[in-house]
């Protein structure tokens, strides 16, 4: 029998503490991803937007003015058409060289291992340890949460999006390149546009300017790469709402503009909806500004996608992936301060969270969209929590750290 020095004991039970967690970190995409082959080869379902990226890849690999005729047909009947600009299917190339399956479980694997990159920001970005056992933790509990999976489900871009635009924003301070993220993410998918306008009225002009640039940039790659595809979307292409299919009423919209049109008989609330968002717009900047000259740049990021999705006229389900760091950020806030309505508030939203995929069982259109009294609480969950969030950040009192400072960025 081997016998172990008192000095050597301690080593020896770390290193399995490590190795653990990290090797699992490394199994539970793979495990996912082959879930996701076996569910697709078996049932045919799910992953209508990822079906959806794959033929733009074809289209576009077949070449040019193709891109914005293909459409795909879901197992629920709804026709889908791609709504990206050109760049984004630059990137999503590789998709028009692999079977489905494959695309699936290669899409699938990522989007895990972002989640996973994501949580390690996070924990990061609010001060806390990022060691591998942490960042399981928080995978695995974040997982369910209806945003993910259903990014997961459909096979979405949100989960890459997010990660992109966390890392710019709270990444290492005073770099020479902030805000190349969020032009890139914009240069994906418009919405990280909202950003620009956050870098603005925190007057980091250069940050913008890198952001603008980079945006630039990548409408310029769509141009060169595919030029007539390029003209039609930004002549007028992406403001074709008719291409965002579904009906804004649909539970799974959890806008401002979708919580509106299931409080009425008409899904017609454009005049209200208009300045309503662009005062929401407004006080959330503001409000995200403030958390910012607080010294809390993290929860200023959190302020400003919450704001976006808020305003956007459609905010699917799975564009609210951004609960996850506000997750992360309110359990190590509950933990680090002793603050039990932190803990208490992450309990309830995780909750609220991984409940809301009772939405699925809802009907998505036609008379199924009439909701009434209690049934408007639940059907607008995600709305309520962002209101409620950017309601208590601007009444609160000043001055409290909860991560990167936002005057030198410097982890707390």
């Amino acid at each position: 029998m081997t016998i172990l020095s008192p000095a050597a004991g301690p080593r020896s039970d770390r290193r399995p503490g490590v190795a653990l967690p990290a090797a699992a970190l490394i199994v539970l995409p793979v495990l996912v991803a082959a879930a996701a082959v076996v569910v697709h080869r078996s049932t045919g379902r799910f992953w209508g937007d990822l079906a959806v990226y794959r033929a733009a890849a074809i289209a576009a690999a077949g070449g040019d003015g193709r891109l914005y005729d293909i459409t795909h047909r879901g197992v629920d009947g709804i026709v889908l058409g791609f709504t990206y600009p050109p760049f984004a299917v630059l990137l999503l190339q590789p998709l028009a060289y692999v079977g489905a399956s494959t695309g699936i479980g290669i899409w699938s694997l990522a989007s895990v291992v972002a989640l996973s990159a994501v949580v390690r920001a996070s924990l990061r970005a609010a001060g806390a340890g990022t060691g591998a056992g942490a960042v399981l933790l928080g995978t695995v509990a974040l997982l369910p949460v209806f945003p993910v999976a259903g990014h997961l489900q459909v096979g979405q871009v949100g989960l890459f999006l997010m990660l992109i635009v966390l890392l710019d924003l709270t990444g290492e301070p005073g770099s020479r390149w902030r805000g190349l993220g969020v032009g890139i993410a914009a240069g994906i998918k418009l919405t990280p546009l909202i950003f620009v306008g956050y870098l603005l009225c925190l007057r980091r002009w250069r940050a913008a300017g890198v952001a603008l640039a980079g945006f630039a940039a990548t409408v310029g790659l769509g141009f060169a790469w595919r030029p007539v595809d390029s003209v039609r979307f930004w002549g007028g292409g992406l403001f074709d709402t008719a291409r965002v299919t579904g009906d804004p009423r649909t539970v799974l919209n959890q806008s401002l503009h979708g919580a509106l049109a299931r409080l009425g008989d008409t899904a017609d609330v454009r005049a209200v909806w208009l300045p309503l968002a662009a005062l929401t717009a407004v006080a959330g900047i503001v409000v995200a500004v403030r958390c910012v000259r607080a010294g809390d740049q993290f929860l200023g990021v959190l302020a400003c996608a919450t704001t976006g999705l808020l305003v956007s006229p459609v905010s699917w389900h799975h564009h609210w992936v951004w609960c996850v760091p506000a997750l992360v950020l309110l359990v190590v806030r509950g933990r680090r301060a002793g603050d039990r309505g932190a803990v208490v508030a992450g309990a309830l939203l995780w909750t609220g969270f991984v409940a809301s995929a009772a939405w699925t069982l809802v009907g998505l259109r036609g008379a199924d969209l009439h909701f009434r009294g209690v049934e408007l609480l639940h059907t607008n969950l995600y709305v309520l929590v962002g209101f409620v969030a950017l309601g208590w950040l601007a009444l609160r009192p000043s001055g409290g750290r909860t991560g990167v400072d936002g005057t030198e960025g410097r982890v707390r």
